[in-house]
């Protein structure tokens, strides 16, 4: 067969054979140009990959937290018309007329002192009235003496307090403090006042918290991929 042809190729004209050639151009052109992949094109394709992903876990726990409340409560508070102290009982009215110190000596012919304080009593309550001294002696040893008397309103008496076997350093070495009985104040009231304050209070509180955990997932995405198609294919298709 290949030398039928070979013969038939001899026998043809010039012009018969660069028609052959032609045609076998063409004839391999076409094929080129419709099958051989030539043309560099571009595809999308999904892809399976593997990756890591963070997700974040709900606990609930409960803990013990302060809180400000304002609190209603009632207290008594005390008033008074005149000038402090203000008290529900207070002393009677006195007045000092004098005070002194005595020194002298016993019978048996041992030192002694006294102290005298004169008081009129200017109230119209009567009452005990007690004087409290502080005397120095001679030899600067310090000791505390007092006496009491009833002075009736309007009354004045002496109350004397001794000391037996040591005289006053000085006749002025000496203090003293009166105690007075008393007497109810008719302007000392009591009143129930409403107040509010703020206290504070405990209690339990339930809250969240997320804790984080990382865990391996499969996902698709979408990528660029690339080959090649014949001539004819790119025309049609791209």
């Amino acid at each position: 067969m290949w030398q039928k042809c070979t013969e038939k190729w001899l026998n043809l004209s010039t012009e018969g054979k660069a028609l052959v050639l032609v045609i076998a151009s063409l004839v391999v052109a076409s094929l080129v140009f419709s099958f051989v992949p030539i043309m560099r094109v571009s595809y999308e394709v999904e892809e399976t990959y593997q990756t890591t992903e963070t997700y974040y876990v709900q606990d609930s726990y409960t803990v013990e937290e302060s809180h400000i409340v304002t609190e209603y409560y009632t207290d008594i508070e005390i008033y008074c018309d005149q000038e402090p102290p203000c008290q529900e009982n207070i002393p009677i009215d006195y007045t000092v007329i004098s005070g002194q110190g005595v020194n002298y000596f016993e019978f048996d012919g041992r030192p002694a002192c006294r102290i005298e304080v004169v008081i009129e009593n200017t109230d119209t309550e009567s009452g005990e009235f007690t004087v409290e001294a502080l005397i120095t002696l001679r030899g600067d040893l310090t000791t505390t003496i007092s006496a009491s008397n009833y002075i009736a309103a309007g009354d004045t008496k002496t109350i004397i307090a001794y000391y037996h076997g040591e005289a006053l350093k000085t006749l002025s070495s000496f203090t003293y403090s009166i105690t007075a009985p008393t007497k109810s104040n008719q302007s000392y009231r009591e009143e129930e006042v409403a107040k509010y304050r703020e206290v504070i209070e405990y209690g339990e509180v339930t809250k969240d918290e997320y804790t984080p955990v990382e865990v391996t997932v499969l996902k698709t995405r979408t990528v660029t991929d690339y080959k090649r198609v014949s001539l004819l294919d790119y025309l049609i298709s791209y």
